[in-house]
């Protein structure tokens, strides 16, 4: 897993977390319209640094190594 993502690849992990946290299923296509189509590159770096999985439904969800980083970040709703 690359550690390394830019502010914009951050405020997307957190923007996921978020759906997800509020039972949310997002979506690549989902995420595009609510943000644009510009986002599309940025999800596509997360899934190939490891931060983002796709499930067999087609959603976007967090790799559990993207939930223990997000998990110490008190802003992010982590304890």
């Amino acid at each position: 897993m690359d550690f390394t993502i830019t502010a914009e690849e951050e405020a997307l992990v957190i923007r996921v977390a978020a759906q997800l946290r509020a039972g949310h299923s997002p979506t690549d296509d989902s995420l595009a319209e609510e943000l644009g189509d510009e986002v599309r590159p940025r999800m596509q770096a997360l899934l190939q640094k490891g931060w983002f999985i796709v499930d067999a439904e087609g959603s976007l969800t967090l790799s559990r190594m993207a939930q223990a980083a997000l998990s110490s970040r008190r802003d992010v709703g982590g304890v």
